[in-house]
């Protein structure tokens, strides 16, 4: 009992005065802490508002004037008038891998010269375009730092032009052709602050035409409800001197708001 009453003593004197008792421990064993990618998609809708040029030249046969008259190849250029246009994109992305779908649609009219390239017949004609540019692409991230961000895309453009002709004294005419093709090329953009960056896409194919590509770079700004875009976009199609259309061109500027969800 002494002996107990002398331990007991001797430790708090030891534990009051600032002394260390050091007990008897085990090794303790640390879990790992596990760190795993972003698994959730993250997803983007943009709205352009756009008004483009157009160059080009459309061809289809028109029956002869008088009764007997063979029918003739003529030619017009594509009409500038816009009535009605829409452009939206949606982006999906988790991790690496990227999807992303572009599309454009026009309703344009406008009256027309057109004649054949011999010149036998010239005719005035009412003319109406409807146009439908759809592009779909994977991509994959091939560089990311801490201002730049790179994709490989690569997949698919449809392009659908319908054209009515109304001629003066003349059996109207209605066309229409479809063109897909392949397409690869590269998307990114680069931080120039916090706020501001400049995006950017590329791309080049071929298929049912001989050549289409199309670029666009923009100046935008990030906002706590989404982002701005001033942009200017090029898109080329060149076909053989057969068919509903030579050559196509649709070019200009747009302004655009993207949100992400």
């Amino acid at each position: 009992m002494t002996k107990i009453i002398m331990g007991t003593l001797l430790t708090c004197t030891l534990a009051i005065s600032g002394g260390d008792i050091a007990p008897v421990t085990e090794d303790v064993v640390m879990a790992p802490v596990l760190t795993s990618e972003n698994n959730s998609w993250e997803h983007s809708l943009t709205i352009y508002g756009w008004l483009p040029s157009f160059d080009g030249t459309t061809n289809y046969t028109i029956p002869g004037a008088n009764p007997g008259d063979p029918d003739e190849e003529v030619e017009s250029s594509f009409v500038d008038k816009i009535d009605m246009v829409f452009m939206g994109s949606y982006e999906a992305r988790k991790n690496k891998w990227s999807f992303l779908v572009d599309a454009i649609y026009l309703k344009m009219s406008d009256a027309q010269n057109a004649s054949s390239p011999q010149g036998r017949v010239t005719a005035s004609a009412e003319e109406e375009l409807d146009t439908w540019a759809v592009s779909a692409y994977g991509g994959y991230n091939i560089l990311e730092t801490e201002n730049t961000h790179i994709d490989m895309i690569a997949g698919v453009r449809y392009l659908s032009l319908d054209v009515d002709v109304s001629f003066l004294r003349l059996p109207s005419v209605g066309l229409s052709r479809e063109f897909y093709d392949a397409v690869i090329g590269l998307k990114g953009h680069v931080d120039l602050s916090e706020n501001w960056y400049v995006p950017y896409l590329f791309d080049i194919g071929a298929g049912d035409s001989e050549l289409t590509w199309q670029g666009e770079a923009s100046i935008g700004y990030r906002f706590n409800w989404g982002d701005v875009l001033a942009t200017y976009r090029y898109i080329h199609y060149e076909k053989d001197g057969s068919g509903l259309v030579q050559d196509l061109d649709m070019y200009g500027p747009k302004i655009g708001v993207v949100f992400h969800f």
